[in-house]
């Protein structure tokens, strides 16, 4: 299934659709990559109005970066993000890019240090830690000038990993405008946040709990709070029936002194 769509609509319109693992190649088919992204919103040509469409948990800080200033060059005179799910990690930065955020009253956003692993010596973590530095500053920079929030402000949210509904999102200034509440299919399967079509690790968030998301659906006012389902039990494996007949023949034939068949 493909995550990621770029198309044209009526009256110079394009649809980004964001919908998957932000990665700066493609490895299992289902990652949105920055070279994809680039090659077919140049094809749409001409655009007056560019909407963006997320759900995504994030992914690679530089893939994400990429596509962030891509949207950027794009020359519209409007473009919209509309987060369907989640903004999460590096998503929530690329949907900086446009002029106006969107979120439905049971989205999220989430927004966090950078983060990464390696292997080597001292002075490789070393360097490697200067370089988170300098990924975080970039970070900084994007946030500040969307949201008017000085470096200080903004730091402790980044230190603390801070889930944001559409409410905090709008009132610290990550989004311009709640829309009414989208139904998403949302459950917690074996460690694994289901939104939708997408299957996001719940072990790379620290501050993630099953009751952090609520999801509301069409009319019905109340929410429905994401449970962890009861483990399906074990089933009792099928009995090998030429097995014990085997067994049996074999105690029979030693009590009978192994002179009857």
């Amino acid at each position: 299934m493909k995550y990621w769509e770029v198309r044209a609509k009526a009256d110079k319109t394009g649809e980004l659709l964001l919908y998957g693992i932000i990665a700066g190649a493609q490895m299992w088919g289902d990652e949105v990559t920055p070279t994809q992204i680039d090659a077919e919103l140049k094809a749409l040509g001409e655009l007056d109005v560019l909407n963006v469409y997320v759900n995504s948990i994030g992914g690679s800080v530089f893939a994400g970066m990429a596509i962030f200033n891509i949207i950027k060059r794009v020359k519209a005179k409007a473009k919209n993000a509309y987060v369907d799910g989640v903004a999460g990690s590096i998503t929530s930065v690329i949907v900086m890019a446009c002029d106006r955020v969107y979120m439905p009253s049971n989205s999220m956003m989430v927004i966090h240090n950078p983060e990464g692993g390696m292997e080597g010596n001292a002075a490789a973590f070393r360097e490697f830690a200067g370089k988170l530095d300098k990924i975080c500053e970039s970070m900084l920079a994007i946030y500040s000038e969307k949201t008017g929030m000085t470096n200080e402000e903004i730091i402790p949210l980044l230190d603390a990993e801070t889930w944001m509904t559409a409410a905090d999102a709008i009132k610290m200034g990550f989004a311009d405008e709640m829309q009414a509440e989208v139904r998403i299919a949302a459950s917690i399967e074996g460690g694994f946040l289901m939104l939708g079509n997408q299957k996001f690790d719940t072990a790379t968030f620290k501050n993630f709990k099953p009751d952090t998301i609520e999801t509301y659906g069409g009319d019905n006012p109340e929410p429905v709070a994401i449970t962890e389902p009861e483990p399906e039990p074990t089933p009792e494996p099928e009995p090998d029936l030429q097995a014990q007949e085997s067994e049996f023949m074999r105690i029979r034939k030693k009590l009978l002194g192994g002179t009857q068949e």
